[in-house]
């Protein structure tokens, strides 16, 4: 019988470099349903190895805990929200499975940016090959609760990334399994013109530029949160939430206009003697 495919060696930078997996934390695991011979559905959960990470199948779910998840799902939506006003077809996914190429891991990265796609069809998976496209921009959050999983993340998906040609990999990193002690950092790497990653270095206030997308990213003061600016302007860009919060401040202060102005215009109608 073969070796599971965890257990084997090899060469390639963005692969283990071989041995049994260590025992990784219990929270750190992949959801998968499974068809049994009679067709019934079993829930199976996974541990979630470096290989795993690398490579899901269609349709598993990772559990990584709720602050990776709210902080990729919200990139992404910005991210979409931005792209839709700005010149040029982008199509932004959170979670997809992204087909690199024969003989190379699949991965599902947190948040990806992809620029050509014109059908606009809901993709199951992203094949580079098929599309004739690779995305411009990929994001990952990384999970603290495993060092072999944050070294893919760090490490391996940089090779990884760079062999395809990936002009932009950014990633959000925190090393603390404590929630309390949590804090984001951030770090990026840019295709030069001999198509090797290099460092993206931060401006003053420690904000990466993605050249691709014409966006800052920052981590907030609180640590706890990534905000994004129109590299441009210097202007925030702002979630659902809160552009649903500012639209309902500008409708009140709309109506509160209109209210002043029906007023002065009584008053002036009463100074007058009508």
């Amino acid at each position: 019988m073969a070796e599971p495919a965890w257990k084997m060696l090899s060469a390639k930078p963005w692969e283990p470099g071989g041995g049994a997996v260590e025992a990784l934390e219990e929270r750190s695991a992949v959801q998968r349903w499974v068809e049994g011979p009679g067709g019934e559905l079993e829930l199976l959960e996974l541990p979630l190895t470096p290989e795993l990470f690398l490579n899901p199948e269609l349709g598993d779910k990772r559990t990584q805990g709720e602050w990776h998840d709210l902080t990729g799902g919200e990139i992404s939506v910005i991210l979409r929200s931005w792209l839709k006003s700005q010149p040029g077809a982008a199509r932004v996914f959170h979670d997809l499975k992204h087909l690199l190429g024969p003989g190379l891991p699949a991965p599902a990265p947190d948040v990806s940016v992809v620029h050509g796609l014109l059908d606009p069809t809901p993709l199951d998976s992203l094949d580079l090959q098929k599309e004739g496209v690779r995305p411009s921009l990929v994001l990952e959050v990384v999970s603290p609760l495993s060092a072999r999983v944050r070294q893919t993340d760090l490490e391996k998906k940089v090779a990884l990334y760079e062999s395809v040609g990936i002009p932009e990999y950014l990633i959000v990193d925190t090393s603390a399994r404590k929630r309390a002690a949590r804090r984001y950092t951030l770090l990026g790497y840019r295709l030069d013109a001999a198509g090797r990653y290099r460092r993206i270095v931060p401006d003053a206030e420690g904000r990466l530029l993605s050249e691709t997308t014409g966006v800052l990213f920052q981590i907030a003061a609180s640590g706890d949160r990534v905000l994004l600016f129109e590299a441009a302007t210097g202007r925030r860009l702002l979630n659902l939430e809160e552009q649903e919060e500012r639209a309902d401040r500008e409708a009140e202060a709309r109506r509160a206009a209109e209210a002043e102005l029906v007023r002065l215009r009584a008053e002036i109608d009463r100074l007058r003697g009508h």
